[in-house]
Order: C-alpha cells, then sequence, then structure tokens
C-alpha cells in the first residue's frame, strides 16, 4: 500500500487545486477525490482492453463497453478539470457520479431493464456519494437510484420489452463481473475513507494539541502564559489542601526593562526576555512551573520549598545565574531582576493573596534597590 501511494503521488499532485490557502483537511479530501476518479479511470481503460482481447463479447457487446466508457472517462476528466481549475470538490464528484449511474443507465437498458446483471454496480453510487460528500448527498443520490429502479420495474410490468444484447451463454461472465466491479469499487472506496480518516483524525489531533500549546504558551519565550499559570497555582493549592503540602511562588520583575525599549528598540527588549527565561530555566527542576505573566514580569512555583532560608537561597541561586552580561548592540548589558515570594498556606490561600503578597515583596526589594542606587549617587556627588 505504501509502495503504491509513493507512486500514484506524483500523479495526484498534478490534479490537485493550486490553491496555497487551502486547509490540510481540504487538501486530503481533494486527494480521496482525485484518487477515486483515477482509479476508475484506470478501470475504465482496462475494461476496453480485457472486453476486446480477453471477454468473449459479440460487436455489440464490445460497442457497448466503449459507449460506457466513453460516458464514463468524459465525466472522469471534466470531474477532473474540475477540481483542478475551480477546486470545487463537491462540483466534481456529482459530476462523476451523474456520469458513472448514466453510463449504467444506458448499459441496463440495453442488458435487459430491471434484470440486468449490471444493476448490483448502482451500489457503489450511494457508497461514494456518502463517503465523499456526506450523508445527504447519499440520501439524495440513493433516492435517484431507487427512482430509476422504479421506472425500470414500472416499464416491464407495463409490458415494456427491454433488449438484451447479452449471449446466455456469456451471462453468467457478465454477473460475475458486475458483481466484482460492485465490489472492487465499495471496497476501495471504504478502504480509502478509513485511511484518509484516520489522517485527518490524526491531523486533527496534532492541530488541537498546537492550538492547546499555543492557548497555555507564551508566544515569545515558550514559557506558559498567565491563564496557564493560574490554572495550574489552583490545582496546586487544591492539591496542597488535600495532602497538607506547600510551596512558594517566587515573583519576578526585570529592572530598568523599559529603558532597553525606549532606548534600544523591541527587538532588544525581545532578546533581554528570551535569554531572562533561558537563565531561569537553567535552575528548574521537573516539579517547577515558570510563567511569563506578561511584560516583564514572571512567575515560578516551587513545590515543596516553604522555608525561609531555603527560599533566600533559591532567590540567591536565581539572582546569580542572571549575573553573566548579555551583549545588546555589541554593548554588555547586565540581566538583573527584582524577586518577591510567597509561601502557601503562610501568606495565603488562594492564588490572588499569594501573587499580591510576592508583588507586594518584589517591589519592596525594587524600591530597596532604588534607594540605594540613590544614596551611592549621592556619595559619589
Amino acid at each position: 500500500m505504501e509502495v503504491l501511494a509513493r507512486l500514484t503521488k506524483p500523479i495526484i499532485q498534478l490534479w490537485l487545486p493550486n490553491a496555497p490557502e487551502q486547509s490540510d483537511y481540504q487538501k486530503s479530501s481533494n486527494r480521496f477525490v482525485i484518487s477515486v476518479l483515477l482509479s476508475t479511470f484506470t478501470y475504465t481503460c482496462a475494461l476496453i482492453v480485457s472486453s476486446h482481447l480477453f471477454l468473449p463479447l459479440d460487436p455489440l457487446g464490445k460497442a457497448l463497453i466503449i459507449r460506457f466508457s466513453s460516458i464514463l472517462g468524459s465525466g472522469i476528466l471534466l470531474a477532473l478539470f474540475t477540481i483542478r481549475f475551480s477546486g470545487q470538490r463537491i462540483a466534481a464528484l456529482n459530476i462523476f457520479i451523474a456520469t458513472l449511474s448514466a453510463g449504467l443507465a444506458l448499459v441496463s437498458v440495453q442488458t435487459g431493464g430491471v434484470q440486468s446483471p449490471v444493476n448490483p454496480c448502482v451500489i457503489a453510487i450511494p457508497a461514494l456519494a456518502t463517503l465523499s460528500i456526506g450523508a445527504v448527498a447519499g440520501a439524495i443520490w440513493s433516492l435517484i437510484v431507487v427512482a430509476a429502479a422504479s421506472l425500470l420495474f414500472i416499464a416491464a410490468n407495463y409490458g415494456y420489452v427491454f433488449t438484451n444484447i447479452i449471449s446466455p451463454q456469456n451471462m453468467a461472465v457478465a454477473e460475475f463481473s458486475s458483481l466484482l466491479t460492485a465490489a472492487s469499487l465499495t471496497l476501495f472506496i471504504i478502504i480509502y475513507f478509513e485511511i484518509s480518516s484516520k489522517k485527518l483524525h490524526e491531523l486533527f489531533n496534532a492541530e488541537h494539541l498546537q492550538f492547546v500549546q499555543l492557548a497555555h504558551r507564551d508566544s515569545l519565550t515558550g514559557l506558559a502564559n498567565r491563564r496557564y499559570f493560574i490554572n495550574e497555582i489552583e490545582a496546586v493549592i487544591a492539591k496542597a489542601r488535600i495532602d497538607k503540602s506547600r510551596f512558594c511562588i517566587l515573583y519576578f520583575d526585570l529592572n530598568n526593562f523599559k529603558k532597553i525599549n525606549d532606548n534600544l528598540g523591541h527587538h532588544s527588549g525581545d532578546q533581554v526576555l528570551l535569554e531572562f527565561a533561558l537563565r531561569l530555566s537553567k535552575l528548574n527542576r521537573s516539579s517547577d512551573l515558570i510563567a511569563r505573566l506578561g511584560g516583564d514580569e514572571f512567575c515560578i512555583i516551587l513545590p515543596g520549598l516553604t522555608d525561609a532560608e531555603a527560599i533566600k537561597q533559591k532567590i540567591h541561586n536565581y539572582s546569580q545565574v542572571l549575573d553573566a552580561p548579555l551583549l545588546l548592540e555589541n554593548t554588555p548589558y547586565q540581566i538583573s531582576a527584582s524577586i518577591g515570594y510567597a509561601a502557601y498556606p503562610e501568606h495565603g490561600t488562594d492564588y490572588e493573596t499569594l501573587l499580591q503578597v510576592a508583588d507586594q515583596k518584589m517591589y519592596q526589594v525594587k524600591r530597596g534597590q532604588n534607594t540605594n542606587m540613590r544614596s551611592t549617587l549621592h556619595r559619589k556627588a
């Protein structure tokens, strides 16, 4: 199957509509339609060859197969051009199904009407319409098939005698060929539909996972975003209430970040944010969660860490990992951040209180840094 798919892929690709805005679902659906059309066209060519070389048909039978193949081949080509140049997949399918129905009706009328051995082939029509277009199309084409069969039945009951160009000795061959054709076409449609459905399901799951990740991740740094962080901290709080565990959160705010954006541009600011996120991740345990809450504010959940001295040591470790300067516009820039913290349950039992306490402690650190800087500048003056 894989070898056949690789061999037929370039041919199918030639008939795909040149529409770059099409989704993967539309492309997969178009491939399904083109595969059905090309497979039927191949079968039609094989039918013509076999009828002339291998099947014991008289001239009338061979002529009928030529007419049927001409009708079906014309419909297939029209459907292929329709999907190639207009991208109208459903229109192409209806053209194909209509010409297939017309061809089968022609053969049925000339081979016994309601008693024609080709009649089993019509079961492929509603099956194809249902699996390739939808349930409504399948129901419509089923009604059309039933209406056509009813006309043949009524005509026969009112005395109309259908000609049958199939000789009695070839009737078994005709019946066998019709059943084989119906079964083969229906089986192909079902198998290809199953394969396509599986691929589309995998594609849907991949796109859904990507959507979930995008919804939960900061687009710049790839860290968790504010929404996901709040969901996680609520989950951690719920778990802590049950098993009496503890945790703390660290709240980071970059120092002098606005000056970078104002003086060097937002691209330099983005570079600082990316580097800051990378350095925080270096000390990240598998149980920790780092998030960018927005702008230059970051937060980390640290399960199992509530001792004040251990928290201060952790803050010191994060401050150290930020010490290495970063080059911006060929100028070294010292990354630093004001860091506050809050411990559960000492400082709060809900996420809003914990974030508020950590934010307040962070601003206390920032004010202290600004006061020390002003004192240093005053002494130098």
